[in-house]
């Protein structure tokens, strides 16, 4: 290659790099797995001319036979010459086995402790922390109901949708100690960027996630900065040019108690090895309409900042802890003690701050339960573990949605509650278009428990009803425990009622055919027994004469039932409280 040829080939690499990097914004920072591979690659295509002048080798030197392959054996040689500018192809090499010794020592395999440590994890009393909150406090509007709210009240003004569109984040904050999701607006097209880019985007909206109310709130300047500039004021880039060496996650809108929109972006640094362990150091506070920006460290941020630790660091953090406690063979092989995050998580607003919250399971078995759950400060990163045993986010869904089956209803992922000190999984019941048309509430250590209805109000006053009756058929620690009784038999007569918005099936056993009948069947003879549909959805293709097995509790003991007298319990129905449907 000649030195113009050269000059050339270096002028547009450059070129190339740069463009490359504005695009693709990676930091330029060593302890970046991406930044080390394309500096690999661009050493690479640096000293690639270097290779293009090696000296011809004479025709007797250079071809050796070697499996039907050509090889240059003098032309490789030269590559790796100590005397010649060719020498440089050691610096990618080594840079590689670097690569390869920094990753494999940044691993769980090695330093599996060092990844539990991450983080401090606290027991915790849940009816002390949680607040009981009144129906007119509980957040009930999830993303997708943000977003069609958002789009409604867009809709309504024309002047703004014939020019912009709505940013689908709606970001979960507290603001005025208030549970919010805010998301900005973006420019409609290419044109309508151009013509009102100058002034920028006009207005934000607010959802408020109690009484559904939806505001577009008017801005004191237009928001410059956003991700919906396609050049250098598109957040991500106007942050990666100011501070190119720092590895930032994704910026999220939050407003500060003035209104005033602000784009918070977490820096992150390993803290296990090279690569290893990332977490939050600081995090960079720019101001949507002007550009301003301030650096906070951790610790050092203010507390009306809400969403500094995103969600999947938080998990990744929180499954280490749960997994590496005993160290890496532990976690794959014995097992012992070795937890798990449940596969859906929600977040909580407490105390003016936002949590993360999620349900925790042992990885050795698939019961559908949980061992407790966490709540993770998602500004602190102050992890609170609750040791409460419950069923997992996925039963009390299919719960509360068995409640109402007939309808068809889906559940939205639950939010925890505490209601009546106990915990309390809250969720909207949506039909096939995504809107809401009830709620429930499903007690987390009893899934069987639920409340549905059309209002968060109704659905309480059911949830009251159910936990009651429940608490009723509980024993108090200084009465006669409960027996449990096991019956079998056809159905002589089934009848289904709705109380409360739940669904109830009546039936009694018909004995005709038994040649004796033992004392339960006797004791019990035209007793009324009743199931709810949560308890098993085939009760609702029950028909006369099916044949079933269930169980029930009593009071009773055996010597009652030579009793006439005891018979009393006949005069209300019994509740199963498990089924068999053959």
């Amino acid at each position: 290659m000649t030195k113009k040829s050269s000059t050339k080939y270096y002028i547009s690499l450059a070129i190339f790099v740069i463009i490359f990097w504005l695009i693709d914004l990676t930091p330029i920072n060593l302890h970046d797995k991406g930044f080390f591979l394309r500096l690999i690659v661009l050493i690479c295509l640096i000293i690639l001319p270097a290779f293009l002048k090696m000296p011809k080798v004479t025709k007797e030197k250079r071809q050796i036979p070697f499996n039907n392959i050509q090889i240059n054996i003098e032309s490789i040689k030269e590559l790796f010459k100590k005397g010649s500018g060719n020498g440089l192809i050691w610096i990618p090499i080594i840079l590689l086995i670097l690569f390869f010794i920094f990753n494999l020592t940044s691993t769980e395999f090695f330093r599996s402790r060092d990844y539990a440590k991450l983080l401090e994890v606290n027991d915790a009393d849940f009816s002390g922390d949680i607040a009981e909150l009144d129906f007119t406090e509980i957040p009930t509007v999830d993303h997708d109901t943000a977003q069609r709210l958002g789009s409604k009240k867009m809709g309504e003004i024309s002047e703004l949708v014939s020019q912009f569109e709505v940013e689908p984040d709606y970001v979960q904050i507290n603001f005025q100690n208030r549970p919010v999701r805010v998301t900005p607006l973006r420019y409609g097209n290419a044109i309508k960027w151009l013509y009102n880019r100058s002034e920028g985007l006009p207005r934000l909206i607010r959802v408020d996630m109690i009484d559904s109310s939806v505001e577009l709130q008017a801005l004191p300047s237009g928001m410059k900065y956003s991700n919906a500039e396609p050049f250098f004021r598109n957040i991500e880039r106007y942050l990666r040019l100011k501070y190119p060496f720092k590895i930032m996650e994704k910026p999220l809108m939050e407003i500060d108690e003035e209104g005033i929109p602000y784009w918070v972006t977490p820096v992150v640094k390993p803290q296990i090895g090279w690569f290893g362990g990332k977490d939050v150091v600081e995090v960079i506070l720019c101001n949507a309409l002007t550009g301003e920006t301030v650096t906070y460290k951790r610790g050092e941020i203010p507390t009306w900042i809400d969403r500094v630790f995103p969600a999947n660091l938080v998990l990744s953090h929180i499954n280490y802890y749960g997994q590496y406690q005993d160290g890496f063979i532990n976690a794959y092989f014995g097992q012992k003690g070795v937890l798990k995050a449940t596969a859906l998580y929600n977040y909580i607003a407490l105390n003016d701050d936002v949590y993360l919250y999620t349900g925790i399971s042992s990885v050795s078995t698939e019961d559908n339960s949980n061992l407790g759950f966490v709540l993770v400060n998602l500004r602190t990163k102050e992890t609170n573990y609750y040791k409460i045993a419950s069923a997992d986010e996925t039963s009390a869904m299919r719960s509360a949605e068995g409640a109402v089956q007939e309808k068809g209803y889906q559940a939205t992922v639950p939010i925890l509650l505490n209601i009546s000190g106990r915990p309390t999984y809250c969720m909207a019941l949506k039909d096939q278009a995504s809107l809401v048309k009830m709620y429930a509430l499903v007690d987390a250590q009893n899934y069987q428990t639920t409340g549905v209805g059309s209002s968060i109000k109704e659905a309480m006053q059911n949830y009251e009803i159910s936990q009651n009756s429940r608490l009723k058929n509980e024993p108090d620690s200084d009465e006669i425990a409960l027996r449990n009784i096991n019956l079998s038999g056809k159905i002589k007569d089934i009848q289904s009622v709705t109380i409360n918005g739940y669904s109830y099936y009546y039936f009694m056993l018909d004995y005709s055919e038994s040649d004796e009948l033992t004392k339960e069947q006797a004791f019990f003879e035209n007793q009324v027994f009743s199931a709810p549909i949560s308890l098993n959805a085939s009760l609702a293709f029950l028909e006369q004469d099916d044949f079933i097995k269930f169980d029930f509790s009593t009071s009773l003991s055996e010597e009652d039932m030579t009793n006439e007298n005891a018979k009393i319990v006949n005069q209300q129905a019994l509740e199963i409280t498990n089924i068999d449907i053959q």
